[in-house]
């Protein structure tokens, strides 16, 4: 029996697939943890400016791990599709849709986190303006940023809800794995949805719900450490 082409590969790009989200997750999460919660203070412009002019380097990090996490997703979402474009070429293309979109709406945020960037720094043209309206516009930029990143990852939450039962029809990972992202996808749109929609209930569910969103992370390790496992014999292609 020939094995065909694709699902030869297959184990192959799943360890590709899986090293590029660790690379996001390291990334991302140095972003936001080690960076931006060290040195943004919310609700306190003069706070913030304070600790990012005394680590304006970190502060710089910060910018390239979120940068160095958007840029992976692109290959992770066309990785994705060729994986699952057995079960389901549509719904695959619809999750790697969904996935792309979210990247391009991400990475034109980060320009907020930069504009907030080359305010503190005190650029030339901006000797016009007084420290307290530098430190407020800096701050703005960086809630554009937070506010914008959350509206994205509606569109990230999506691609998960898709991707979850592509994973978990295609028999490739274990079936948890697929059921995890799935609630991942549903608890990133509902998380996004909260933040705009009712801002105080966000504020108490979000940390509940940043559980199920580590769920594309156990993901990379089994895909890392496993692969995939042959398209069974019952799963054939759909449209």
């Amino acid at each position: 029996m020939t094995v065909p082409a694709s699902d030869a590969a297959a184990p192959r790009l799943a360890r590709a697939t899986g090293a590029l989200l660790l690379v996001m997750a390291v990334s991302a999460m140095f972003a936001e943890v080690a960076v931006r919660a060290n040195l943004v203070v919310p609700g306190d412009a003069l706070a913030t400016a304070q600790r990012i002019q005394a680590s304006p380097d970190l502060f710089r990090l910060g910018f390239l791990g979120y940068l160095v996490a958007f840029l992976c997703d692109v290959p992770v979402a066309v990785l994705f599709y060729v994986l699952l474009r057995p079960v389901s070429r549509t719904w695959a293309l619809l999750a790697a849709s969904f996935r792309l979109v979210y990247t391009a709406v991400v990475s034109a945020f980060l320009l907020q986190y930069a504009q907030a960037m080359l305010l503190l720094e005190g650029a030339d043209h901006l000797s016009a303006l007084g420290p307290e309206q530098v430190h407020a516009l800096a701050s703005f930029h960086l809630d554009a940023f937070s506010h914008g990143f959350g509206a994205a990852l509606v569109f990230f939450g999506i691609h998960l809800a898709l991707l979850g039962p592509l994973l978990l029809r295609s028999g490739r990972v274990p079936a948890v794995l697929g059921v995890l992202v799935g609630l991942g996808g549903l608890a990133y749109v509902v998380d996004g949805l909260l933040l705009f929609a009712w801002p105080a209930l966000h504020a108490s569910l979000s940390p509940v719900l940043a559980v199920l969103g580590f769920s594309e992370l156990l993901l990379a390790l089994w895909l890392v450490l496993r692969g995939v496992r042959p398209v069974p014999a019952r799963v054939s292609p759909q449209v």
